[in-house]
């Protein structure tokens, strides 16, 4: 078995200080654990949500937009997975000089608006990885909100409408193509950070022990 490595989404799950006489946190004990397994048996959970599944719905559509409205030129989605021996992921779009992440809210209650900081250390460490991984030291977290698909839009007006409110009023909830785009798109420029990625590899390196010590006589 190859040892631990993280994907670079998961970065923050192994991060946390340990408390106690762990030599990582609970929460990395956890990951650790479910990674052991999943290596095991060569299975991995299902993980949806209607926030995943809009995200990956618009995800090409949301590139082309920030595209157009930033002034990047042509901008592909990224399918190239990158690796070394401490981690692993595929940036959304790989530019000459910058990563970029793309992040699609739900609605715009769940886009950061008035955010001034990275709204998620999740992601700012995941970026953190994707660029020490390409070599790049830029990169843009970009929240876009674009309209929700009408087949994403049915499936939670059956869920979650209120029973008063009709469908053409619960759709426009979800509707954002006459908002402006300046309140459509947010983008916080993240630096690379060295210090980070060191302590990135410390935890790689804790989670193998611990692995090691959980597995030493499987």
């Amino acid at each position: 078995m190859r040892p631990f490595r993280i994907r670079c989404s998961a970065i923050s799950s192994i991060m946390a200080k340990p408390t106690g006489k762990r030599i990582i946190s609970a929460g990395a004990e956890t990951y650790c654990k479910k990674w052991y397994i999943e290596k095991v048996y060569n299975r991995y959970p299902e993980v949806k949500s209607k926030y995943m599944d809009k995200g990956i719905a618009v995800e090409e559509d949301s590139i082309d937009y920030i595209a157009d409205k930033l002034n990047l030129g042509k901008v592909y989605k990224n399918d190239e997975w990158f690796e070394n021996d401490y981690m692993h992921g595929t940036p959304d779009a790989v530019l000459d000089d910058c990563i970029i992440e793309m992040k699609n809210s739900w609605d715009c209650f769940s886009f950061p608006l008035l955010e001034t900081e990275v709204p998620s250390k999740d992601y700012f460490l995941q970026i953190q990885g994707y660029m020490h991984l390409t070599g790049l030291k830029k990169a843009k977290l970009i929240y876009t909100l674009m309209d929700t698909p009408e087949n994403l839009i049915e499936k939670d007006f059956r869920w979650n409408n209120p029973k008063d409110m009709p469908y053409e009023d619960f759709r426009e909830k979800y509707l954002f193509s006459s908002v402006e785009d300046k309140y459509r798109i947010k983008t916080f420029d993240i630096e690379y950070n060295p210090e980070i990625v060191e302590q990135i590899y410390n935890r790689v390196e804790l989670c193998r022990e611990y692995i090691n010590n959980i597995t030493i006589n499987k």
